[in-house]
């Protein structure tokens, strides 16, 4: 246990000191204050419009419309009676048309805001000429209720709210930075155990560490050394996260974005943690095997394209799946212990899968790791004083 241990210690502490962890960490974290005091930072360097004196040649029954219409719209357009460093003169009321002369370019948004006004003020114009009541009037700006409905899946012949089901906003961005967040630290650290594995079985350090400890138990020390690591960075980049919400003021950008939590938003939260650590578990496992099968570095990119490939595909059926979520496909997959970790999140975020399907996810999924736990011991056990070159040579070499 003494040996396990200072192998271990050995791995965790050169990982958690190395510049890699501290400063992707440290990237990710900085990343999410950003998005959370976006509205902030793009308000420091999005510069005010300066304040525009409009001087106007009109009658005062247009300016009577006119001016509270524009305020309105923009507040640092300010209505002189003289002296103005721009001057809106109406050619005609009847058909309205006006001409602008400035000094100096305004803002585009002004120049907006002035088309609207005009607008708004023409169709008040033309409601004067027609003569409608107060109540017509209102009338012609209401909103026609329309219903939308949608035949339920069922085949009942029953019709329901289109748009009921729509995914929540937060909930898809909590699965995407996970999925996301999952796919980048498992293609990090699974070419990392790889790479120290095969460094050590192609130098001459393999022979002294063997003569010391056990070969199987030399691996688990470095595989759980790994999984710590990336557990700890994934709990420091939620903690980070947390701590941007917490102390950044979102209110106004969660409403910007209409960004709210149901009663859905905890039930994502939670099984997407577990998906992630299993995920990452799984992955630098499956790692650690194929890198006992490599006894040359040249043989390293090679060893790990099952790693890649699997990630690649899990990933991007999490991130295009959205539409589809509900087919046969999706759900068969996400009973495939690679493709889990990425997919079961989607049917609960897209489909509100129920508890069982997800723990029956989290079973297979552990019961693939263990499995792959004792197949990496046992391949690294019997191929690690190996000099054979190339991969499927000592797959057979193995297998005798």
């Amino acid at each position: 246990m003494n040996k396990f241990m200072t192998t271990f210690n050995l791995t965790f502490f050169s990982k958690l000191k190395a510049k890699s962890f501290l400063v992707t960490t440290l990237i990710i974290i900085a990343g999410m204050f950003i998005a959370f005091n976006l509205d902030k930072i793009i308000g420091l360097f999005d510069s005010e419009d300066d304040a525009l004196m409009l001087q106007v040649d009109a009658d005062e029954s247009f300016l009577s419309v006119f001016q509270p219409t524009l305020q309105s719209y923009d507040e640092t357009i300010e209505i002189v009676a003289e002296d103005g460093n721009a001057t809106l003169e109406v050619v005609n009321t009847e058909l309205l048309e006006a001409e602008m002369r400035m000094d100096e370019e305004i803002s585009t948004s002004q120049e907006q805001n002035i088309q609207l006004a005009l607008n708004e003020t023409n169709r008040a114009y033309v409601l004067q000429t027609l003569e409608l009541s107060q109540e017509e009037i209102e009338q012609m700006y209401e909103e026609v209720p329309v219903e939308f409905l949608v035949a339920a899946g069922d085949n009942s012949g029953e019709f329901e709210a289109a748009g009921a089901d729509d995914t929540n906003v937060l909930n898809m961005i909590i699965f995407y930075f996970s999925v996301i967040l999952m796919f980048i630290i498992i293609l990090n650290y699974a070419s990392q155990i790889a790479t120290e594995i095969a460094n050590e079985k192609s130098s001459r350090v393999i022979e002294m560490i063997v003569s010391s400890i056990r070969p199987t138990q030399h691996l688990m020390a470095k595989v759980f050394a790994m999984i710590s690591v990336s557990v700890i960075q994934v709990g420091l980049i939620t903690i980070g996260g947390l701590a941007a919400f917490y102390f950044s003021d979102t209110t106004a950008l969660l409403e910007q974005f209409g960004l709210e939590t149901n009663d859905q938003t905890l039930k994502i939260v939670i099984y997407c943690i577990i998906y992630v650590i299993l995920g990452l578990i799984l992955y630098l496992s499956v790692a650690a095997m194929l890198g006992s099968f490599i006894n040359r570095m040249e043989d390293l990119q090679q060893g790990l394209m099952p790693v890649t490939f699997l990630s690649m595909i899990g990933y991007f059926i999490a991130l295009g799946g959205m539409s589809f979520a509900d087919n046969i496909a999706v759900t068969i997959t996400s009973y495939f212990p690679f493709f889990t970790p990425f997919v079961m999140p989607l049917r609960l975020l897209v489909n509100d899968t129920g508890h069982a399907p997800m723990l029956i996810g989290i079973v297979i999924m552990a019961a693939t790791i263990i499995i792959t736990l004792l197949l990496a011991g046992f391949v690294y056990k019997r191929s690690v004083l190996s000099t054979e070159s190339g991969i499927i040579k000592n797959i057979k070499r193995i297998r005798k």
